[in-house]
């Protein structure tokens, strides 16, 4: 019962404490729940890192003729 309210009870302290997510669980379930737009958005920084490696190579390439 306490995991679907995510409320404990400390028993020393008498009070009721409210249990927080960990920041990696918060963006686990929003890559979860955006499967596509997390697709999409890795796609663009691994193609644009490629496509950056790939300019300054030639930009090298072109300082040697």
């Amino acid at each position: 019962m306490e995991d679907v309210f995510k409320i404990s009870y400390n028993t020393s302290l008498d009070k009721h404490k409210i249990m927080n997510e960990k920041i990696y669980s918060k963006i686990f379930k929003v890559i979860k729940k955006n499967k596509i737009m997390t697709l999409v958005f890795s796609s663009f920084i691994a193609l644009s890192t490629i496509n950056f490696y790939l300019i300054y190579s030639f930009m090298k390439i072109l300082e040697q003729i």
